[in-house]
């Protein structure tokens, strides 16, 4: 669970959410909370790390003191872990000191939380000024490998840092069950004490805590290098350069908090192409014909702009030149950085292709729609009640979103959809799960979302709500009495409509 809301900052939320879920993926999802859901949700029970991210620790102490900062400590020493990133790192110490005599900046006081029993006394550089990077520096950080022992640990990497600090005297606090993870290799602009701490590793209880002052979070492919002048943009060069290093260091800090990290962070796939066909060729036309008043014409383009997103719509023949070049990978470095970094996917153009035959295997070779409609035509003439319409037309894409937005968050194309209309997928890249959080589909999951006219007279008797309670139970049905034996696979519902 990450912090957001007050205290905290756009840039530190997405950084954070960027590089957790590249590192926690599939095994946690990492969601956005808010102060009042710390407060009086029941998130102790189900969650493994709660991450404070950058941004002003004074907002974290007007949010959480008293009750919130009660029950964070109380998950930690339960055995929960907390991980603190710049301005949560200095909001887990028992004292803050930041820009002590600096009239416009100084912030010195105790914190309840106190996980590391010492000073966190910053900005260990100086320079610093919110909402800018002014103070941005590439601080190179000498990694101590003896306390962490999982996996790739490098000697030493650059960080991204802004204003964070540095932990005052952590080897004194070695009896305290405080670990140095990494030290600052250059000269601090306050007094450190003995050592000069980046990161520390506080035991409390049964659980942990990790505190750091600069930004190991941050990845060079999310940071612009127009933000700042020339010297910024060599900041960003050494943090690429140093990539690796900080994600093996950022992977063995979550496994000594317990966590299970993805061992493969390679990038997300890029999105493919929407598939449109019906099981009577004569649907799909209906359908395309429904859309032609929502197409506009851009030169030989045809563009279908929804509240969500934007379609090219396109037949199979269409290809050119032109499209195939657009459709080829850019191995430019600029290219390349947009491709590992944080993704807007509602700015990209989704293809539609509309097709008036069946789809052949080698347009969409990981469904087959030959083997889907045979099999679907010889279902629904076994069938004695009428649900024909469940499936005779469909959306398929390797790579999406989320079936889920491309229909419900795309109401132009939606009324123009008939009942039964479904779009299914191989992977989603931004799969719509449990409140805020977004998750990459693992491979071989089955998705599809279908689109259901209930009658507006029945949603009383019966609400909408019910019918994905029935759909899963139908699907979770439907293994068990595929054949002899399936009635003992552990199939089972996990509330309220996976399987």
């Amino acid at each position: 669970m990450l912090k957001n809301g007050n205290g905290t900052t756009v840039e530190s939320v997405r950084h954070c959410l960027y590089t957790l879920r590249r590192l926690l993926a599939p095994h946690n999802a990492v969601i956005p909370v808010t102060a009042e859901m710390l407060l009086k949700e029941p998130w102790t029970l189900t969650c493994a790390l709660l991450v404070i991210p950058g941004g002003a620790d004074l907002g974290y102490c007007r949010a959480l003191n008293g009750p919130g900062n009660r029950r964070i400590a109380q998950f930690v020493r339960r055995g929960g872990a907390y991980l603190g990133f710049c301005a949560g790192g200095y909001y887990g110490c028992k004292r803050c000191e930041f820009e002590v005599g600096d009239r416009t900046l100084e912030v010195i006081g105790e914190r309840e939380l106190a996980f590391y029993p010492g000073t966190c006394r910053g900005g260990a550089f100086p320079g610093f000024v919110y909402h800018s990077e002014a103070g941005a520096r590439a601080a190179e950080l000498k990694v101590s490998k003896e306390a962490l022992n999982a996996g790739i640990v490098p000697e030493s990497f650059r960080s991204y840092y802004n204003g964070g600090g540095v932990f005052a005297d952590a080897p004194s606090y070695a009896d305290k069950g405080v670990e140095v993870l990494a030290s600052f290799a250059e000269e601090l602009n306050v007094d450190p004490g003995s050592g000069a701490a980046a990161v520390v590793y506080c035991k409390v209880g049964d659980g942990a805590a990790i505190l750091t002052g600069p930004h190991p979070e941050f990845a060079a492919a999310n940071l612009d290098k127009n933000a700042g002048g020339p010297e910024y943009a060599k900041l960003v060069d050494a943090l690429a350069a140093d990539d690796r290093s900080r994600t093996d260091f950022l992977k063995a800090c979550l496994v000594k908090l317990g966590l299970q990290v993805t061992q493969n962070t390679t990038t997300v796939p890029s999105l493919s192409s929407l598939h449109m066909s019906s099981l009577d060729s004569a649907d799909t036309a209906q359908i395309a014909s429904s859309l032609q008043e929502l197409i506009t014409t851009d030169g030989n383009d045809q563009f279908l702009k929804d509240e969500n997103d934007t379609f090219r719509v396109e037949k199979p023949e269409a290809w050119n030149m032109d499209s195939l070049q657009k459709a080829l990978p850019d191995d430019s470095n600029e290219s390349g950085d947009a491709q590992e970094g944080i993704i807007d996917y509602n700015a990209i153009v989704k293809h539609l292709v509309i097709h008036d035959e069946v789809p052949p295997s080698k347009a969409t070779p990981y469904f087959n729609h030959h083997a889907f409609y045979s099999n679907l035509r010889r279902y629904q003439e076994q069938q004695k009640e009428g649900a024909a319409e469940f499936g005779s037309s469909i959306i398929y894409g390797e790579v999406v979103t989320s079936t889920n937005t491309i229909l419900e968050k795309n109401p132009k194309l939606l009324r123009k959809l008939p009942n039964g209309f479904t779009a299914t997928a191989t992977t989603q890249v931004a799969g719509r799960g449990r409140g805020s959080n977004v998750w990459v589909s693992p491979a071989g999951a089955l998705i599809f979302s279908t689109v259901v006219r209930h009658p507006l007279e029945k949603m009383q008797s019966a609400p909408v709500v019910f019918i994905q309670y029935l759909a899963a139970m139908a699907v979770a049905q439907g293994i068990k009495s595929y054949d002899k034996g399936f009635e003992e696979m552990p199939v089972k519902l996990k509330w309220p409509n996976d399987v």
